[in-house]
C-alpha cells in the first residue's frame, strides 16, 4: 500500500466518524497545486460545509433539513476520496459499465427528491443544484444514456439534462429538450432548461426552424413564471432574435 493511498483510507475512517472539516482541511492541503478536476470538486464541498455550517451556528436552518444537507456533503466527500484513490494507482480514467451509472442516476434522483422535505429555502435550492450538477457530469460521457430519458417526468434529470446541455451544447439536444420542457414543473427546474437553450443559441450551430422550435419551448416556460425567471426568459428571446436575425 502507497503513502497516498494509506493516507485515503484514514481520511474514509475520519469521515465514518465525523470528523468533515478534518477531512476537507486534508483533502485541500493533498491536493493543493494540482490540476486535476476533483480540486474544483473538494473547494466546492468546502463551501458547501462552511455555508451549511453558518446556518446552523445562526439558527437558520431546520434539523432535518441540517441533517440532509450534511449527508449529502459526505457522500461526495465520500466519491472524491475513491476518485482519487483510482486517480493514484493509474485507473482514474476508468468508466463505470452504464448499468452502474443508471444506478447512481437513480440514487442521486432520489436524494433530489428528499429535498422537497426541506424548510429551509436556501438549503433547498443548494442541494438541487449540486445534485443535478453530479447528475449532468454523469450524463456527459453516456450521450446515449440521455436518449433514454426522453419525454421524462423526473424533475432531478430534467434538470440534469439542461445542466448537460449548459456544458455541452449540442444542436441535437434540442430533439429531447422538446420532450422535457412541457414536464417542467417549477421554476428552479425551468431555470435549467432556460439556460440550457440559451447555451445552443450561443453554439452556433442552429439549423432551419431551430429558432421556432427554442421560441415554442420559451413560450410553454413563460407561462406562470416569477418574475427571476420570466426576465431570463426574455433575455433568452432577445439572444434569440439577435443570433438568427429575426429582431422584432
Amino acid at each position: 500500500m502507497t503513502k497516498s493511498n494509506l493516507q485515503l483510507k484514514h481520511l474514509k475512517k475520519s469521515v465514518s466518524l465525523g470528523n468533515i472539516r478534518q477531512v476537507i482541511e486534508e483533502l485541500i492541503e493533498f491536493t493543493e497545486g494540482s490540476t486535476n478536476h476533483m480540486t474544483t470538486e473538494i473547494y466546492h464541498v468546502a463551501a458547501r460545509y462552511r455555508q451549511l455550517e453558518a446556518e446552523k451556528l445562526r439558527g437558520h436552518i431546520a434539523l432535518q433539513d441540517y441533517k440532509l444537507e450534511y449527508n449529502s456533503i459526505t457522500f461526495t466527500i465520500l466519491e472524491i476520496i475513491d476518485q482519487i484513490q483510482h486517480s493514484a494507482i493509474g485507473t482514474f480514467q476508468q468508466v463505470c459499465p452504464m448499468e452502474q451509472i443508471r444506478k447512481e442516476l437513480a440514487m442521486l434522483s432520489e436524494q433530489f427528491k428528499q429535498t422537497n422535505s426541506m424548510r429551509s429555502l436556501a438549503s433547498n435550492f443548494r442541494m438541487k443544484i449540486h445534485i443535478a450538477r453530479k447528475m449532468a457530469e454523469k450524463l456527459i460521457p453516456w450521450p446515449k444514456l440521455i436518449l433514454e430519458y426522453k419525454g421524462t417526468k423526473d424533475q432531478a434529470m430534467i434538470c440534469a439534462i439542461g445542466r448537460k446541455v449548459k456544458i455541452l451544447a449540442e444542436v441535437t439536444d434540442l430533439d429531447i429538450l422538446e420532450t422535457i420542457v412541457p414536464n417542467a414543473e417549477n421554476d428552479l427546474v425551468k431555470g435549467f432548461l432556460t439556460n440550457a437553450l440559451v447555451e445552443l443559441i450561443y453554439a452556433g450551430q442552429l439549423r432551419w426552424g431551430d429558432e421556432e422550435r427554442i421560441q415554442g419551448m420559451l413560450n410553454i416556460m413563460q407561462e406562470g413564471a416569477e418574475e427571476v425567471l420570466l426576465t431570463n426568459i426574455i433575455r433568452v428571446q432577445a439572444t434569440l432574435d439577435v443570433v438568427t436575425r429575426h429582431v422584432k
